[in-house]
């Protein structure tokens, strides 16, 4: 809760000073959750996303250049229009519909615009980008299951990914050893039945 609450810093400030609102009925009005036309979401042609997160005016600028957008030229409303930014959502919500997301993706691949196409998990773990840091990594015991790698990555005591999820009695023998019970002691209890041991454990 006290981290939650303190990743909330800027969105406290910003309604201190009368820059974000914290009425029901306006959520979804604000900078960051959904309301600025360059902080958003939009569904492409093919029904795949890209994601937008232009909130600076140098990455606005090559943001509307990758859409064929210019603000003069196209008599733009300021940025920060609030009041503008349902009919700039609706206007790049028509645009973005124009093309799919891996054209989007390429044209703005290398660009400084903060638009980035929206991966399935599929696709993140095949990424260019996320192959060469080791962002995921196959689960142990698993031909084909991946999961994220542990972060950050320490080169002196690097972590290890999970472990394959035990199975019930996988542990018994090892456990009931560290607590101090002997080997017949161990026996007579797998005997009456009143704990259970995987059949591959070995005492």
């Amino acid at each position: 809760v006290d981290g939650a609450a303190y990743l909330a810093s800027a969105i406290f400030s910003g309604n201190s000073v009368g820059a974000w609102s914290n009425d029901l009925d306006t959520v979804g009005t604000n900078l960051l959750d959904g309301g600025a036309h360059f902080y958003q979401t939009y569904e492409c042609k093919d029904g795949k996303f890209m994601s937008l997160g232009a909130i600076e005016p140098q990455f606005y600028a090559e943001l509307l250049k990758g859409m064929g957008l210019d603000e003069k030229q196209d008599n733009l409303p300021n940025r920060m229009d609030s009041s503008q930014w349902p009919q700039m959502k609706e206007r790049f919500a028509r645009i973005f519909l124009t093309k799919p997301r891996d054209e989007w993706a390429e044209i703005f691949k290398g660009k400084d615009a903060c638009a980035f196409p929206i991966l399935s998990l599929q696709e993140a773990i095949a990424n260019k980008h996320n192959v060469a840091r080791g962002t995921f990594v196959k689960k142990e015991g698993s031909i084909d299951t991946h999961e994220p790698a542990a972060a950050p990555k320490l080169s002196r005591t690097p972590a290890h990914g999970s472990r394959p999820m035990p199975i019930p009695g996988s542990h018994t023998l090892e456990i009931l050893t560290e607590f101090g019970f002997s080997t017949d002691q161990i026996q007579s209890m797998l005997k009456s039945k009143n704990v259970v041991a995987d059949k591959n454990s070995r005492l």
